[in-house]
């Protein structure tokens, strides 16, 4: 590196929870008020980021937001590209030393997007200028919500997509205790199918914008069926009924 070039710069993948603003963590809000740029996601289709509205009361004044476009579903060279595209961007400004944040919802270990661009940020950064900040996770809250533990005592807890065909992960139903279906928006009708012929629809629980104005968790599924769910929804399995 000669002399008048800057230090590479810090990227910190920052999980902003699943809805409410005051469920950032204190680092979160910390780094975000130490940060030069700010980097958030969204699909070619979307004019908005919620991950940037919840994080805002905690935002730099004036700070730039830089939207990156990813693509959200399948898979193909054309993802390849786009991930790629976006990891060049965000490098090229950690190499002209500044420092940023990449804000993604709940975890950013958990089904993140921002978990799409970090192989490809690895490969064009040296070592300790990527840092993840972990985020509560929607199934966190929901649990705290409903006032319900996830697991107690020896149980087991499987976190499962629901954007794959739910026959996919019938078998999980039947070896864990507990399941958190995140995205059910996706394959909604199945997973109600699956979980009825499981006889599991009655301990299953649907928790849609978890944390936001609008929350809404309903238990009674089998009798008040669903058209669909929006975006941000989850369920939670509970198999071992209370005694």
């Amino acid at each position: 590196m000669g002399k008048d070039s800057a230090p590479i710069g810090t990227l910190y993948g920052l999980g902003v929870g699943p809805g409410d603003p005051d469920l950032l963590t204190l680092k979160a809000v910390r780094i975000l008020g130490e940060v030069d740029l700010v980097f958030t996601a969204a699909s070619p289709g979307n004019d908005y980021s919620l991950a940037q509205m919840i994080a805002a009361p905690h935002l730099k004044p004036g700070i730039e937001v830089r939207r990156l476009n990813f693509p959200m579903v399948g898979q193909g060279p054309g993802l390849d590209a786009a991930w790629r595209a976006n990891a060049l961007e965000i490098a090229a400004e950690l190499k002209a030393g500044l420092s940023a944040a990449f804000l993604t919802l709940g975890d950013p270990s958990t089904y993140s997007t921002y978990s799409y661009v970090l192989p490809y940020l690895a490969e064009l950064l040296p070592p300790g200028h990527l840092i993840t900040v972990p985020g509560i996770a929607s199934y966190q809250l929901a649990a705290a919500r409903a006032n319900r533990p996830l697991v107690s005592g020896l149980e087991s807890l499987t976190i499962i997509s629901g954007v794959e065909d739910p026959e996919n992960f019938s078998g999980l139903l039947d070896l864990s205790d507990n399941v958190a279906i995140l995205k059910t928006y996706r394959s909604y009708d199945g997973i109600l199918e699956l979980l009825k012929k499981k006889n599991l629809l009655d301990q299953a629980v649907l928790y849609s914008k978890v944390g936001l104005p609008d929350e809404e968790i309903r238990a009674d599924l089998d009798g008040r069926p669903l058209a669909g769910p929006p975006y941000l929804s989850l369920m939670i399995v509970k198999k071992r009924k209370k005694t």
